[in-house]
């Protein structure tokens, strides 16, 4: 069995908009790993092009 213990003692909720908490999985693992999500921002990532 695993736990965690808060240090603040609470965790940060994301704001719930039309009755829905919308978060991605890496921002799930943050929030329950005791870390503020919102501080988490996915990188820009540049697609690469086909070239002839």
């Amino acid at each position: 069995m695993r736990y965690k213990r808060l240090e603040s003692g609470a965790f940060k909720w994301p704001p719930i908009t039309d009755g829905v908490m919308r978060l991605t999985s890496a921002q799930l693992a943050a929030l329950v790993d005791g870390m503020d999500w919102s501080r988490l921002h996915a990188r820009d990532v540049t697609r690469p092009t086909a070239t002839s």
